[in-house]
């Protein structure tokens, strides 16, 4: 016999049921003593969430008792209705906690005591929780403030750029495909922060619009062409291609950011990786070309 179909995800029910998680939430988490405020962040935050979007909970505690909380992350959400796992990070501050029928809520745990204005807490939000005022004034602090790229980040992202595309084509020769596609994804990633710090654009629009709406023409287009079949000719030509576009945008970095790195050792990483898609088995791969 065929396998049923698939349950289909009723949206209405989706958006109640985290509506519900929330109101939970905010009531469980509001009683307990040491919590002095709680705001919502995110898409929902922001009022511009779909049916899938997560639940992004700040909540501030009093900083006595804020290592605790941290301690307790895991434990705290374990008991709420629908709950089905976590999954979180050793040494984070936040737990990410999985419900029914289909949802998921982020919880981060920050001390009052070192709460300092931010841009992040700029961004628009939704105050669920604050007798003492301490959000309302955080906020206030923190607005107007601007993003700035810290120059690390992206000499941190050329290389882990870089470290991705030379072992995607290390991997694909060796034929460890599956992992070689995983690479490839990494890739993908520094290729697309590229292009956010290239268009200067800030986490109040790379956080509210997808990649697929907010990134330019030629670099969408040069990633939904990456897409490959798990053979390494494919893979390879598609690492060649989505290489090239790369480069550029590293050069573009240089001259953008002063990073603390030497152009000309980027350049020939490009070269090395550069000089084995000319290889046999390539060229085997790839008929017509």
């Amino acid at each position: 016999m065929p396998d049923p179909a698939p349950e289909t995800l009723d949206l209405d029910a989706l958006v109640a049921a985290r509506d519900a998680r929330l109101a939970h939430a905010t009531r469980v988490l509001s009683a307990d003593p040491h919590v002095v405020g709680i705001f919502l962040v995110g898409s929902l935050g922001a009022s511009i969430a779909d049916p899938y979007s997560d639940i992004d909970l700040l909540v501030v505690v009093e900083s006595e008792h804020h290592a605790d909380f941290v301690r307790r992350r895991r434990e705290i959400p374990s008991s709420w209705p629908g709950f089905l796992f976590n999954e979180w990070m050793p040494g984070a501050q936040h737990c990410v906690s999985h419900f029914e029928p289909f949802g998921k809520m982020d919880i981060f745990y920050r001390d009052r005591d070192r709460l300092t204005a931010s841009p992040w807490y700029g961004l628009p939000s939704r105050v669920l929780y604050d007798p003492r005022g301490t959000i309302a004034q955080l906020i206030e602090r923190s607005r107007g403030l601007d993003f700035e790229v810290a120059t690390e980040d992206v000499s941190h992202s050329i290389s882990k750029g870089l470290a991705a595309l030379h072992e995607t084509i290390r991997r694909a020769k060796r034929g460890e495909l599956t992992y070689a596609q995983t690479l490839l994804d990494e890739f993908r990633r520094h290729v697309m922060k590229a292009d956010d710090w290239l268009s200067e654009r800030t986490p109040s629009t790379t956080l509210y619009a997808k990649f697929d709406e907010r990134g330019s023409q030629k670099v969408f287009g040069a990633l939904r062409a990456s897409y490959c079949p798990l053979e390494a000719g494919a893979i390879l030509r598609a690492v060649a291609d989505l290489g090239a576009m790369y480069r550029q945008q590293v050069i573009e970095l240089h001259e953008r950011f002063n990073v603390n790195r030497l152009l000309s050792n980027d350049l020939r990483a490009f070269e090395i990786a550069e000089a084995a898609f000319s290889l046999p088995e390539v060229r085997r791969a790839a008929p017509g070309r």
